[in-house]
This record gives C-alpha cells, sequence and structure tokens, in this order.
C-alpha cells in the first residue's frame, strides 16, 4: 500500500471515530457541588421541560429525547436515575457514566472531599484519575482526593435504600365508553293480538235522572 492511502484511510478512520465519539458523548452532566452537595444540571442541547414532583424529585428532559430525574435525600446522598439516553454524572474529580435504566447514589464527604458511589441498577462505570472502575448493583466505590476509584466493596445498606417512587406521567384520559346499544326487538307473527274491546256508547238524558235499579 502506498503511503498517500494509507494517509486517507487513517484520515477516514480518524473521522469515524470523532462521529461515534460525539454521538456516544452524554449530551446532559449533572454537576454535584462538593460545597453544598446539591446537584446542578448542565446541557449542550435545549431543556424542553423541568419538573419537580411533591415527593421531591425533580425530572429534567431534553429536547433530543435524553431524561434523567435526581432525589436529594434529607442524608445529602444524590439518587440519580436515567429514563433515556445518557448521563455523566459529575462530583468533583470523578465521573460517573450512566445509561438508561440504570441509577445509583452518589454521596460527598464535605470534610475530606471523598466521593461514595453506590450502584442500584445497571453497572455504572466510574472514572477518575485516568482510572475507570465498574460497580455492579449492591457494590460501591470510593475516590479520594487525587486517588483513582477503589476496588468495587459491597455498598451499605444506607447507599442501597430506596428513595421515594419517581412519579409518573399522568395517563391520557380515554375516550367515554358509548352506551351499550339496545336489543333490536322483532314483532313475531305467530302471536294473535288481543281481542278489540267494545265500543261504548254515550247515553244523553234530557231533564230525567235514570232510574235506579231499586225501583
Amino acid at each position: 500500500m502506498s503511503n498517500r492511502y494509507l494517509r486517507s484511510l487513517a484520515l477516514v478512520m480518524g473521522f469515524v471515530l470523532i462521529f461515534w465519539g460525539t454521538a456516544l458523548a452524554a449530551k446532559i452532566k449533572v454537576e454535584i457541588d462538593p460545597a453544598t452537595g446539591k446537584p446542578v444540571v448542565r446541557s449542550d442541547v435545549p431543556v424542553v421541560s423541568t419538573t419537580t414532583s411533591p415527593t421531591g424529585w425533580t425530572v429534567v428532559t431534553l429536547s433530543t429525547g435524553e431524561r434523567v430525574g435526581y432525589f436529594v435525600d434529607p442524608a445529602g446522598a444524590v439518587a440519580v436515575q436515567v429514563f433515556s439516553g445518557a448521563v455523566n454524572v459529575v462530583a468533583g474529580n470523578t465521573t460517573a457514566r450512566m445509561e438508561a435504566g440504570e441509577a445509583a447514589a452518589i454521596k460527598i464527604n464535605k470534610a475530606t472531599g471523598a466521593v461514595q458511589i453506590a450502584a442500584q441498577k445497571g453497572v455504572i462505570t466510574v472514572s477518575a484519575q485516568g482510572r475507570r472502575v465498574k460497580i455492579k448493583p449492591g457494590q460501591q466505590t470510593v475516590v479520594h482526593r487525587d486517588t483513582p476509584p477503589s476496588p468495587p466493596t459491597p455498598a451499605p445498606s444506607m447507599a442501597m435504600r430506596t428513595p421515594p417512587a419517581v412519579p409518573h406521567a399522568p395517563a391520557v384520559p380515554s375516550a367515554p365508553t358509548p352506551p351499550p346499544t339496545p336489543p333490536e326487538y322483532q314483532v313475531n307473527p305467530n302471536v294473535e293480538p288481543p281481542p278489540i274491546a267494545k265500543e261504548l256508547t254515550d247515553v244523553e238524558y234530557h231533564g230525567q235522572e235514570p232510574a235506579s235499579p231499586a225501583e
């Protein structure tokens, strides 16, 4: 093969890798503030809606269809659940890659800056300091400052506590049920009609009352 052909092939492969990397990149990012522990949603595309339910869940939907929800419990842990698309959850120097159907609990120790990530649904990929660790449901990893993720260990029961359920979209009202069709009655030709009643005649009296039967 000539050098020109190899250079052309390398250029094409480079464009393909860039295209797929862009297509597969998460369009939405949830950043957890290390100081407050509160999540902030950032996106490269317009946000269609942001709703907060009475149970405390905030659900964000993008114009491209990505949808993610998060919930902050009283202890400061952030539960994140991905409904569609892919999401990067960033906490300090740690990034958790999550896709549709996956859920995780993330907590930052404000004193030490350590990040604790526990997988609740799906396999979560956690990256820090150039290294990656995958955790399965019931496992956790801890990332200290300037250190890579620790090997997976069993997650404490507190991290696996299920937050309030995410409210579903209201059901579309169905069309009203039409009233039942009345049965069709058919005339039976074999049934004889009832006898015709005799005609009643009016009798006129000219100033004289009729005699009573006793007379």
